[in-house]
């Protein structure tokens, strides 16, 4: 057995039809396996530390907390004047 399947675990959930179909949507759009669209998300989600230094050292603990539209730019009146 190789040291890479010592180390993993298996880890099943139930997913509705609907939910299994995004994920193999997403993949296929970006060309790669289900299992890796699920990990690269994970990943980008739980990467929340910040430079030493920046802006975002030390309010690590409020990234994700704001309630509002991922993008401002998707409601035109967030974006009036902008720019003048």
């Amino acid at each position: 057995m190789s040291k890479t399947k010592e180390k993993t675990v298996w880890f099943g959930m139930k997913l509705t039809p609907e939910q299994k179909e995004k994920i193999r949507a997403l993949a296929r759009r970006k060309g790669i396996s289900q299992k890796e669209v699920v990990m690269d998300l994970i990943e980008r989600e739980t990467k929340k530390e910040a430079a030493k230094g920046s802006f975002l050292d030390g309010i690590e603990h409020l990234s994700g907390k704001i309630v509002g539209p991922d993008d401002l730019s998707t409601n035109p009146k967030y974006m009036e004047g902008f720019g003048k």
